[in-house]
């Protein structure tokens, strides 16, 4: 110890004569050389450590690096794989087994109308409610549905049809991740404009047939009905050439009268054949000019050999048919006036209506024959006393080639009334029939005045 004045005081100090020196400083210089030998071990580990972990750090640098790129690759995957969704022209939506939606694409929300807040939702059972508001039959795919969601491993087909008039394909399958099924995948493909062209080809179709057999009975119709007429008239012709020597002049017009009729016939049927056939292309023009009907009703009755008598006021007269001279047929008229119609089409109409009139009734029995103007229209009304119509035949009235069940004994083509029909359609007029089996029949036509 060093005391105030600098001297050096030694207290309490012994030496050890045996104590060795040596040693201590070999066994310090050893233990300073393991140590150092320890630190150099130290040290190299630190630094092979370091070089690890800054090869870690590299590592790590590189995976996160090749991580960010695969997770943009991925994204760019799935923006591939949304617009590709999004391009298709079908609803696409996949569901999973806990209902959760997958994925949808924009289609499939627009074809439900699904709304963007409900769009937001990821349960898929929350779409139940826009189902039943669209489809016509919200009960039976919403059990598609529940059977679906009980047996996942199923694949349906069907039909969807909306309550504005679409029509939509629906096809689902499973959902498959490897060998497990992990939901269910709906496409919804829109048919309506095939659904419109497969009905307007079953329609076309349908339309063909129809004509086809109109016309095998046409064809036959028309063959029956140009041999009765020509029978006649080969028959007469021979029998005139073989007796008109003989036969006295009365028996000769009895057999020329029926000539004559013979040829009406088959004039009347040429006549009828023509313009139905214009009138079913579309051929027969409306062409109205000033008419008195009341005088076209004379002139009609002229035409068909009915002549006018007992005649006792302008509104009223009477007229016997010289052809077939049990019927008589009476005209009155209510109302004088000039309207525009068209004379070649409204000929055909009431020709045909009386004819029939004359040919269904009783010998002896009277026919009305009423034309009146009155509230802007025309009308004529004819009405007979005959066999009349059944309810089932007036059904089917107007449809070319139907004639009735109770006609059958009556020669006829069935093509009168049909062209009666087109010719009032030009005039855009109507015609109605009441009629009783065993009572009579009255038709009645309205047609505008222009």
């Amino acid at each position: 110890m060093v005391s105030n004045d600098g001297i050096l005081e030694l207290r309490n100090f012994q030496v050890t004569p045996t104590h060795n020196w040596d040693h201590d400083i070999s066994h310090r210089q050893q233990s300073f050389l393991d140590l150092q030998k320890i630190n150099i071990a130290l040290e190299s580990k630190v630094q092979e450590l370091l070089a690890e972990l800054s090869a870690a750090k590299d590592q790590l640098c590189h995976d996160q690096a090749l991580y960010q790129q695969t997770e943009t690759e991925l994204q760019k995957s799935l923006s591939l794989l949304q617009a590709t969704l999004d391009s298709t022209a079908d609803g696409i939506i996949a569901i999973s087994c806990k209902g959760d939606i997958l994925c949808a694409n924009q289609k499939f929300f627009q074809m439900w109308q699904i709304t963007d807040s409900s769009i937001i939702s990821q349960k898929h059972n929350q779409f139940l409610s826009f189902y039943k508001d669209q489809l016509k039959n919200p009960e039976i795919f919403c059990r598609r549905i529940q059977k679906l969601d009980s047996q996942l491993d199923f694949e349906d087909y069907d039909i969807l049809e909306f309550n504005d008039g679409r029509i939509f394909e629906p096809y689902c399958q499973p959902l498959r991740l490897g060998e497990q099924i992990i939901g269910t995948v709906w496409s919804f493909r829109e048919i309506t404009a095939h659904k419109q062209t497969e009905r307007e080809i079953r329609f076309a179709l349908e339309q063909e047939k129809l004509f086809n057999e109109h016309r095998a009975h046409f064809l036959s119709m028309v063959s029956h009905e140009f041999r009765t007429p020509l029978n006649i008239i080969s028959l007469s012709t021979s029998l005139l050439k073989r007796h008109l020597h003989r036969w006295t002049e009365e028996k000769k017009l009895q057999y020329l009268q029926r000539l004559q009729t013979a040829v009406e016939q088959i004039s009347q049927l040429t006549d009828e054949i023509f313009i139905n056939g214009k009138a079913e292309v579309g051929k027969l023009k409306f062409e109205p000019k000033p008419l008195n009907p009341i005088q076209f009703c004379r002139d009609i009755l002229a035409e068909m050999n009915l002549n006018e008598s007992n005649a006792t006021c302008s509104n009223f007269g009477k007229v016997r048919n010289a052809v077939a001279p049990q019927h008589t047929v009476t005209l009155v008229s209510q109302g004088d006036c000039t309207v525009c119609l068209d004379k070649k089409l409204l000929q055909p109409i009431l020709r045909n209506l009386l004819s029939n009139a004359v040919k269904y009734s009783p010998s002896d029995s009277t026919i009305d024959l009423v034309a009146s103007c009155q509230d802007g229209e025309v009308i004529f009304q004819i009405k007979d006393q005959g066999i009349g119509i059944s309810i089932p035949d007036q059904q089917r009235l107007f449809k070319p080639f139907h004639r009735g069940a109770n006609v059958a004994q009556i020669p006829g083509n069935g093509l009168g009334l049909a062209l009666v029909k087109k010719l009032i359609d030009l005039h855009g007029g109507q015609i109605t029939v009441v009629s009783e089996v065993g009572v009579g029949t009255k038709f009645t036509i309205t047609l505008p005045l222009l």
